[in-house]
């Protein structure tokens, strides 16, 4: 992290920068992510509640089908349209917190600034998925902007932040941040690609805050891939419903290993909470350029859970979704 003030220098002032409606202020940025490869994949082709939605690819995704959308009979009309946006979460891998990614759609009230809304969404704590969390309280405002030089600043309620966390912790939820607006923007088309974004964090319009009792707000913020979970399933999300023609799973694992392992344990009883039996396993290659993988499936009517997972260390990380096929 840079211990420059970029408000301080030659760029937009934030009266220039922050739109009074909590709008973003566009300008010719591009972004790339560092190590994109652990991240391809694209956004999902499941929706998550049998509507047909829009979003364009994150900048750390690869191509995909754009059109995110419940599969087969279960899939909305058109005319239900509506945008997601890209919120990173808290899960478990191996006894410590990395970063997961969901697809949400844009939350009521919204502003039509997407890097906000993604914001919100984070700082509301609900993902998706139940392994999924966020050490972040639900903000009473949040506005962003960008600047000519693909600076993000983010102007956030002081209620958003937790009375206190550790340094690690708070650390690991100023990168929930930095992802989530970065992705956001990127996923908008505000910053297609290119050049390197970062991330300033106002609090209450006050630059240089100690967040969460451990960290200073000095300076741009950016991505640190190390954060990152390593493994991923992008798509199908929790809890989507799909038809028996096929379901395909696809996300990301690291580009070092060759291939993910899979299984796919189905509800004896086709309750959320009863017993489950192994339905079938298997493992699939990890593309080596990307770290993208990709696999289908056909399942008879049921509810199942689909768990990915590599090698960590001695033990192995994973990453976990619950379907519904009708």
């Amino acid at each position: 992290m840079s211990e420059q003030d970029p408000l301080k220098r030659s760029r937009l002032g934030l009266r220039g920068m922050l739109l009074a409606s909590g709008g973003v202020l566009l300008a010719g940025s591009v972004f790339i992510v560092p190590n994109a490869g652990l991240l391809q994949g694209g956004g999902p082709t499941t929706a998550i509640a049998e509507t047909l939605a829009t979003v364009a690819p994150d900048v750390d995704s690869g191509p995909s089908d754009p059109a995110v959308r419940t599969q087969g009979a279960a899939a909305g009309p058109a005319e239900a349209a509506q945008a997601l946006v890209p919120v990173y979460w808290l899960g478990e891998v191996e006894g410590s917190d990395r970063l997961f990614r969901e697809f949400l759609p844009a939350p009521e009230g919204s502003t039509g600034d997407p890097i906000a809304d993604a914001v919100r969404l984070m700082t509301a704590g609900r993902p998706l998925d139940p392994d999924y969390r966020s050490p972040w309280q639900q903000a009473s405002s949040v506005r962003s902007a960008i600047s000519t030089k693909n600076v993000i600043t983010l102007d956030i309620s002081s209620d958003a932040f937790s009375p206190r966390l550790d340094e690690d912790a708070a650390r690991l939820a100023l990168q929930q941040l930095v992802y989530t607006a970065t992705a956001a923007a990127s996923n908008a088309g505000l910053i297609p690609g290119g050049e390197s974004s970062s991330v300033v964090v106002l609090v209450d319009g006050a630059a240089d805050v100690r967040a969460f009792g451990a960290i200073d707000l000095v300076g741009e913020w950016t991505r640190d891939t190390t954060a990152l979970a390593p493994v991923w399933i992008i798509d199908p999300q929790e809890h989507v419903e799909a038809d028996t023609a096929g379901l395909i799973i696809h996300g990301v694992g690291p580009s070092s290993e060759e291939s993910v392992a899979w299984r796919i344990d189905r509800s004896e009883d086709g309750s959320a909470d009863g017993p489950r039996g192994l339905f079938r396993d298997g493992s699939v290659d990890i593309t080596p350029e990307d770290g993208a993988y990709s696999f289908s499936v056909t399942l008879p009517p049921g509810r199942y859970d689909i768990t990915v997972s590599v090698p960590a260390g001695d033990a192995e990380a994973q990453d976990s979704k619950t379907v519904v096929v009708r």
